[in-house]
């Protein structure tokens, strides 16, 4: 019973989500903009949601007056809300992505003269602009072969929904955080781009890495750096790409820099991290507003922390606990008792 009542949730929840979705793939681009901005004002409204993303911009951004923080966190929520509207409603349609994304020739010539070398393409991608069009955009308008890490959703129709059909459509594979590794090694095998999120509060016993973030200690994921080496290690050809897409003058444009050392020439995965991780900083000092502030990115406070710095953190921020960093802390204590 529980099973079958748990089934039916999900079925309501699909269709909840279904009804405005295929609404949304109907309408026309201005609506998707109005309808943005009602829900992202809408969000700023709710007190929670108001003093995170303000708490964030300012720990960011401590010399911008109230005014601006207010409108760079209402902003934000706007840019979060047509993220989501303008990638399913450009996903598979040619025109759209052609009338509202825009790619420069230089780096249309810069991203095919690695996948002409058979260069594996290890995209590097944070939660600025609209991350989700960087994919849309580099399997349509470069056909780059493309795989991308994405969490599972619960329920399974919406995961049929919003990992498989609106990317796949694209000719995106999609692989699963549950065996990321396996199916991304798997993947890089076949010669396919690997695309990857950077800023990620990613726990050091899975991975993650403690980097500089606009003054602050915060995890990212070490994986840009792992998938590099082992592709050297095993004699595949790649080269890590930063990559993004914001929006400029109502269209979205894609960026690409690549990293200024070979992967010999950085003594640790640490320095190839936080390189990436200060490029994607200059995009967001560029472009605050798109950013996405309603993430609790400075979560977690090292142990290592500096008192000024932990006078820094925001309201949600906490010490990084024990199991952090070592996933063995757990049954230790418990053995002990």
């Amino acid at each position: 019973m529980k099973k079958l009542f748990r089934n039916f949730r999900f079925l309501i929840e699909y269709f909840v989500i279904l009804i405005p979705y295929s609404l949304m793939r109907i309408s026309p681009h201005f609506t998707l903009r109005w309808v943005a901005a009602f829900a992202g004002g809408s969000m700023f409204m709710v007190p929670s949601v108001r003093k995170l993303v303000t708490a964030n911009v300012r720990t960011a951004f401590p010399e911008f007056p109230e005014n601006e923080v207010r409108r760079v966190a209402r902003k934000s929520l706007y840019n979060l809300v047509m993220n989501m509207f303008e990638f399913g409603w450009m996903t598979g349609v040619g025109k759209r992505i052609e009338r509202w994304t825009y790619i420069s020739d230089e780096t249309v010539k810069k991203l095919k003269s690695h996948t002409s070398n058979d260069e594996r393409i290890i995209f590097v991608n944070p939660h600025l602009g609209s991350w989700e069009a960087s994919a849309v955009i580099a399997t349509h308008t470069c056909n780059i072969k493309m795989a991308a890490i994405a969490k599972v959703t619960r329920n399974p129709y919406l995961n049929n929904l919003l990992n498989k059909k609106c990317r796949e459509i694209q000719g995106l594979r999609i692989i699963f955080s549950k065996g990321a590794v396996k199916e991304t090694i798997k993947a890089l095998h076949e010669g396919l781009t690997i695309g990857t999120l950077i800023d990620q509060n990613t726990r050091i016993r899975d991975g993650g890495i403690f980097v500089n973030f606009f003054g602050l200690p915060v995890p990212s994921s070490k994986a840009p750096a792992t998938l590099w080496r082992y592709a050297k290690a095993n004699n595949i050809p790649a080269v890590p790409l930063y990559g993004t897409v914001v929006r400029i003058n109502g269209r979205l444009t894609a960026h690409c820099e690549s990293l200024s050392k070979t992967l010999d020439e950085y003594v640790s995965d640490h320095e190839i991290i936080q390189e990436l991780i200060d490029i994607s900083e200059k995009y967001i000092r560029k472009f605050p507003e798109q950013y996405l502030w309603l993430y609790k990115r400075f979560q977690h406070i090292p142990e290592d922390a500096t008192p000024e710095q932990r006078k820094r953190y925001p309201f949600y921020s906490r010490d990084a606990s024990p199991k952090f960093y070592d996933k063995r802390v757990n049954n230790d204590n418990h053995s002990e008792e």
